[in-house]
C-alpha cells in the first residue's frame, strides 16, 4: 500500500521533508511512523503564496484553493512545511488538515536520539543528532533541528521550534509556539512564555 502525502508549503523546509520521504528506509526511524511495511510518496504540494515551487519536489504542485478539497481527498498523511518562528501557523494548519481525516507524519531521524521515558507528540520532525533526554515531553507539531539538545525533565509545548545547536537545560518549561534560535542556551529550571523568540546565540539565565 502506498500512502500519499500532502505537503503544505514549498520552500526550504519542504525540500528537507521531500528528501526525508525519498530516503525513508535509510534515514528515518520506522518506530515513529506507526505503520509497518508501507510505502510513502508525496502526492501534492500546496502553497497559496507561491506561483511555482523553486525546488524539484515530489508530487504535483498547486496553489489554487479551488483544487484543495479534490486533491486532499487523495492523500492519507500530511506535513506542514512551515518553520522558523511560525509555530502557531504550523500548528493551526495541522489541526485544520486533521479535520479532513489526514494523519500527521512524525519524521524522526535514525541519527536522532530519543531516550526512554519520554513523551513525543504527533507530527514531530527531529533532524540528525537532535537529542531528547529521559522524562522530557515534546508537544505536537514541534521541530528539533540538527544537534538540538533537550535535557531531562523538560516540557516543550506544541508548535515549538528548537533550532540547530540550541541547548535546553534540565527541568525547563518551554510553552507553546516558542522558537529557540541557533546555538542559544536556556539554563536549567527556566520557564519560557508562550510565543517567545529566543535569538541565535542567546544565553537565557532567568
Amino acid at each position: 500500500m502506498i500512502n500519499n502525502i500532502f505537503l503544505w508549503g514549498s520552500k526550504s523546509y519542504a525540500l528537507l521533508i521531500d528528501n526525508a520521504v525519498k530516503r525513508l528506509k535509510q534515514d528515518i526511524n520506522q518506530k515513529y511512523l506507526k505503520s509497518k511495511n508501507e510505502k510513502y510518496k508525496i502526492a501534492f504540494v500546496f502553497d497559496p503564496y507561491s506561483k511555482k515551487t523553486i525546488y524539484d519536489l515530489g508530487g504535483k504542485f498547486f496553489n489554487n484553493i479551488n483544487d484543495f478539497k479534490k486533491n486532499i481527498k487523495r492523500c492519507k498523511n500530511f506535513v506542514v512545511c512551515i518553520g522558523e518562528h511560525h509555530g502557531k501557523a504550523r500548528y493551526s494548519i495541522s489541526v485544520f488538515l486533521e479535520k479532513f481525516g489526514l494523519k500527521p507524519l512524525s519524521l524522526i531521524s535514525k541519527y536522532a536520539q530519543i531516550e526512554n521515558k519520554t513523551k513525543i507528540g504527533k507530527g514531530i520532525i527531529a533532524m540528525p543528532n537532535s537529542y531528547v533526554n529521559a522524562f522530557s515531553e515534546i508537544g505536537d507539531y514541534s521541530i528539533l533541528n540538527s544537534s538540538a539538545n533537550i535535557e531531562h525533565e523538560c516540557k516543550i509545548g506544541k508548535g515549538t521550534h528548537i533550532m540547530s545547536g540550541a541547548c535546553i537545560g534540565g527541568r525547563c518549561e518551554i510553552e507553546d509556539f516558542v522558537s529557540i534560535g541557533t546555538n542559544a542556551t536556556v539554563l536549567p529550571n527556566i520557564k519560557i512564555g508562550s510565543g517567545s523568540y529566543i535569538g541565535a546565540g542567546s544565553v537565557v539565565t532567568k
